[in-house]
């Protein structure tokens, strides 16, 4: 079932200009439109706690480091906010990966928000990641090289059993 946005209430933490641009989008999608408040990053705890919106729009187009390093605690503050990044269209992937650890649910770049913000805004306020498929490959490629590791620690301790040892102390 397709959420309506008119009954979504979405935060945008941003630099005016990105700001404006997102709730100009917001307001031309089809109903009553998105109920959006706008801060910068210092009034960003002060809007979670008082409004406690369904959708955060986290910029890092101008300070990647700056939305990474706030994100944690915007999550801890209402963690039942879904964080969209906002970011440049060549932002690394690492940095985006970096954002989904720290709690992010998505991103868009800011040649996509025309097109997919209103759509984005609406899957990540039902739960679900937007995210690209350049990115998928990414999170599958990090989960196998994990999954790898893993398998070598566990042959080693198999090779230390076998060998009369033991990982813990006797």
């Amino acid at each position: 079932m397709e959420r309506s946005p008119q009954t979504l209430s979405v935060a945008v933490v941003a630099s005016d200009q990105l700001r404006q641009r997102c709730h100009a989008i917001l307001a031309g999608t089809r109903g009553d439109g998105v109920q959006s408040r706008g801060v910068g990053f210092a009034d960003a705890p002060g809007l979670l706690r008082r409004y406690r919106p369904r959708v955060l729009l986290l910029d890092a187009v101008a300070s990647p480091l700056q939305a990474l390093g706030v994100l944690p605690s915007l999550r801890r503050l209402s963690p039942t906010t879904g964080v969209i990044l906002l970011s440049r269209n060549r932002t690394p992937t690492a940095v985006l990966l970096e954002g989904l650890r720290r709690g992010a649910w998505g991103y868009l770049t800011e040649r996509d928000l025309p097109r997919h913000l209103p759509k984005a805004v609406c899957a990540v306020a039902d739960g679900e990641p937007w995210i690209s498929r350049r990115l998928s490959a990414a999170i599958v490629a990090e989960l196998r090289a994990i999954r790898q590791a893993a398998n070598g620690r566990q042959r080693t301790r198999l090779r230390l059993i076998r060998g009369g040892r033991t990982s813990t102390p006797r």
